[in-house]
């Protein structure tokens, strides 16, 4: 027969026993549903930073297409104003070489109301070519009264001017003034041409 004592311990050794086993089960039933929501939010953040990740290279993917395609439109816009601009002065460099051929035509010779031919007999003085140089900005050191044509034609050194000598002739021609004004008109039509393929690009450019 078990005696009073020896109940008592085995029924203290039972409910520590069955204590343990509930607190072990409790521990490890908590153990593990921790480690699976542990496990479950890794993953999503796994997923969450996956996809964003994803979004980011897109991104980044669809920005890089963007600056190329801008890239390629301005080259292309580029060496089309180019191509035109060259094709402009290269229109006006003929049409100028065709304008000198023809001066000659318009300036050796005039016809009366007749028919009748005479040899051209045009005086510029002095004073007349001063203003003429001036009006384009041209400054006749020499005072040579010399148009501001190819070649400087009459751009001689002279003595100091009396004060008649504006109005005396000059060595300037009625060519030499169509001459340069031939080639004014051509530097013009240049730089129009700048101006043009200048604001044909920037045009271009506008989506």
């Amino acid at each position: 027969m078990f005696s009073a004592v020896s109940l008592k311990s085995l029924g203290g050794v039972l409910v520590m026993a069955l204590l343990s086993g509930i607190w072990w089960h409790g521990y490890t039933q908590g153990a593990g549903r921790s480690t699976e929501r542990c496990s479950v939010k890794i993953s999503q953040l796994r997923e969450t930073f996956a996809i964003q990740e994803k979004q980011r290279a897109e991104q980044t993917a669809q920005t890089l297409q963007a600056l190329q395609q801008r890239f390629e439109r301005q080259v292309a816009v580029a060496h089309t104003s180019e191509r035109n601009y060259l094709a402009r002065v290269a229109r006006i460099n003929a049409e100028n070489r065709q304008l000198k051929r023809q001066i000659d035509d318009v300036t050796q010779r005039w016809q009366d109301e007749k028919g009748q031919p005479h040899a051209v007999s045009c005086v510029f003085t002095r004073g007349f070519v001063q203003h003429y140089n001036a009006a384009l900005g041209v400054s006749d050191v020499n005072d040579s009264g010399a148009a501001a044509a190819p070649g400087g034609a009459g751009n001689t050194p002279r003595p100091t001017a009396s004060a008649g000598e504006p109005l005396r002739p000059s060595p300037v021609t009625q060519r030499d003034i169509l001459a340069n004004i031939t080639d004014n008109g051509q530097q013009c039509q240049v730089w129009r041409a700048q101006v043009n393929g200048l604001l044909d690009y920037i045009e271009g450019l506008t989506p």
